[in-house]
């Protein structure tokens, strides 16, 4: 696995503190609620910079490039953002120490909240927060649809519903899945959109899983992917290696969600899609720094690496030297 990678193992179970309530219902018209006509709805797949209706700066960090789901990092002033809501479900961990107040579906609550905790919104709810002096958060937004995706084989569809929480939350995994999609946004790699969709799949199976309305239980797998899927999907990555490989791509390809197919290829080969595109890579460079006179900088673009640097890192952490190195040594018992 990559050095800017998190062990997704840890911190499923953390000591939580809960705030459950039953949100208020919104009143209805024909069937649906109905919005009050000065509260903005923010709508990150649509609006570059939706977090500007409710908030005075602009986003130190933003991946607007990232379909049905989105990422902030925000450094903001005293603030009240008054009454908003959100398309997706969001959660937002505090990175500075400060007293908040917070509104959630007509329930208050004012916490003095500590470094890296978190709260959560479901889409949909009327929220307002407001601090009294400068803040440091950030926060994902995940589309109800992705959860769908994920949720349709762990639970019924239809009951598909996170409770709020306050930010009273200290979540190891959520703290750690977000630290780490702000670090992919600083220093971006060739293997993003596996990399980022794998935290995405893990976040959202960790919420349902643990702030659900309908907990699910994951299950284990022990037999992996069918043989014949697994040399399809393996022969489909080796053609594949010099592009940017999504893991939706990658579970198209023999007709899985997601979800599914994470967990029966890491059954089968014991790691992760996106560990073993790397490892691949790296041999395709192997095979090639023997074999032909590319360059190193050729070398890297070919194997599907975004640059030297990222070829020089993951070669030099599977294999123990430099692909430098290694192309000496080629050389030298080529002549002995």
């Amino acid at each position: 696995m990559e050095n800017r990678s998190i062990d997704l193992s840890f911190g499923l179970t953390p000591p939580i503190i809960y705030v459950r309530f039953q949100p208020k219902a919104p009143s209805m018209k024909a069937g649906k609620p109905v919005q009050p006509k000065d509260t903005p709805v923010l709508n990150y797949d649509e609006q570059k910079e939706a977090s500007n209706l409710i908030l005075p700066k602009s986003p130190a960090l933003s991946s607007f490039h990232w379909h049905h789901w989105h990422f902030e990092v925000q450094q903001q002033p005293a603030h009240d953002t008054g009454d908003h809501r959100h398309q997706m479900h969001i959660v937002t961990m505090v990175t500075s120490g400060t007293a908040i107040n917070q509104s959630i579906d007509g329930q208050r609550q004012s916490n003095l909240v500590g470094q890296n905790n978190a709260f959560i919104l479901p889409a949909g709810a009327l929220h307002r927060c407001d601090w009294q002096q400068d803040i440091e958060f950030m926060f994902v937004g995940i589309d109800p649809h992705v959860f769908v995706q994920v949720g349709q084989e762990l639970v019924n569809p239809d009951r598909i519903e996170l409770i709020p929480h306050f930010a009273t939350l200290q979540d190891p995994l959520i703290q750690g899945i977000l630290l780490t999609l702000k670090q992919e946004l600083i220093t971006p790699g060739i293997n993003t959109n596996l990399f980022v969709a794998r935290l995405k799949t893990t976040l959202v199976e960790h919420l349902l899983r643990s702030y659900g309305v309908q907990k699910v239980q994951i299950a284990t797998y022990a037999d992996g992917l069918p043989r014949h899927k697994l040399n399809q999907i393996l022969d489909y990555i080796e053609a594949h290696l010099d592009c940017d490989l999504e893991l939706e791509e990658l579970a198209q390809q023999i007709g899985m969600s997601q979800f599914y197919f994470s967990r029966l290829f890491k059954q089968s080969l014991h790691i992760t899609p996106h560990q073993y595109v790397i490892q691949r890579r790296v041999e395709r460079a192997k095979q090639l720094l023997q074999k032909s006179e590319l360059n190193l900088a050729e070398i890297a673009l070919e194997c599907g690496f975004a640059n030297q640097g990222h070829l020089n890192r993951h070669f030099k952490r599977l294999t123990g030297a430099t692909p430098k190195e290694m192309a000496r040594m080629y050389k030298t018992s080529k002549t002995v």
